[in-house]
């Protein structure tokens, strides 16, 4: 289950990112996008304490790097729309 979990969430992450790139900075769907890498965020830092294998381990910090990406661009979209 734990698999299932951090690959969702490495796939969701890496598809809003390559969304936000590739269309101009607006905040559609800030919300969603916001719950969705806080979620990401704290579920892949759980999974990433617990230490069960090395594969949830490299899946974690994976997963991790690509939800601290996208809080970048998150924060970085919603600057540009509000200033």
């Amino acid at each position: 289950m734990r698999y299932l979990l951090l690959i969702l969430f490495i796939l969701f992450n890496t598809i809003a990112i390559v969304v936000t790139m590739t269309q101009p900075l607006t905040v559609s769907y800030f919300s969603l996008r916001v719950m969705f890498v806080g979620l990401s965020f704290v579920l892949t830092i759980f999974f990433l304490l617990l230490r069960k294998s090395k594969v949830t381990t490299y899946l974690s910090i994976l997963s991790l790097m690509l939800s601290i990406v996208h809080m970048a661009l998150i924060a970085h979209s919603t600057y540009i729309y509000l200033y």
